[in-house]
């Protein structure tokens, strides 16, 4: 995809995540590569609500700006995730309700955060790595996401949730998923739910 195309999707699925509120105020970041090496991100302070294409930052694999307003300070967690996970081209980190409601619990680990109980959580998301807590624009985020690449998807503890895609429209369906998942769990937690069954998840992972 190229950059004009970029930032129009961006544009789009920014505004597409805040009118659903999905995002709030000036909370969360979206960033693609381009085809060139380079890379876009939503900028530092703005509303997915209000984003234009004008203002969205083009940077380099140092963080160099090259182009457009000074992008989210989030930009090292970003720059980790494409350099751990190669095949991937977006990244999407949301402070969406119910998944930072279930970031904030204690107890959680690497792993399933939850046990499933909807095929598509398992088709679109998975397991899932979870981040210790750090300081908003830490840069102790990006040795997190080094030391677990077997993830594309983190919740980060006390913060909200990151999903790495090969596209921005992946990025952006798997961590809606994410979130309509962890409201399920919160509401479902006193009603007699049918889990899915080990031999139910192993049938819906991707087969290697």
């Amino acid at each position: 995809m190229n950059e004009f195309e970029s930032k129009k999707s961006l544009v789009l699925f920014a505004k597409s995540l805040f009118d659903r509120g999905y995002a709030v105020g000036s909370a969360g970041n979206m960033s693609v590569m381009l085809e060139d090496g380079t890379f876009l991100a939503t900028p530092s302070g703005s509303s997915f609500g209000t984003l234009v294409e004008e203002d969205i930052s083009h940077f380099d694999e140092e963080g160099v700006l090259l182009g457009g307003k000074l992008p989210t300070k989030e930009v090292p967690l970003h720059l980790a995730c494409y350099a751990t996970h190669p095949s991937m081209r977006a990244v999407v980190h949301l402070h969406s309700t119910y998944s930072t409601l279930l970031a904030s619990c204690e107890g959680l680990s690497d792993g399933l955060p939850f046990d499933p109980f909807t095929p598509y959580y398992v088709m679109r998301v998975g397991e899932v790595g979870v981040l210790p807590y750090r300081m908003p624009g830490s840069e102790l985020l990006a040795k997190d996401i080094e030391q677990r690449p077997q993830f594309s998807t983190y919740l980060m503890a006390n913060h909200g949730i990151l999903v790495c895609g090969s596209s921005l429209k992946e990025a952006v369906f798997a961590a809606e998923e994410f979130e309509e998942s962890a409201k399920l769990w919160y509401l479902g937690q006193s009603l007699a739910i049918r889990y899915l069954r080990e031999d139910e998840i192993e049938d819906l992972k991707p087969k290697k």
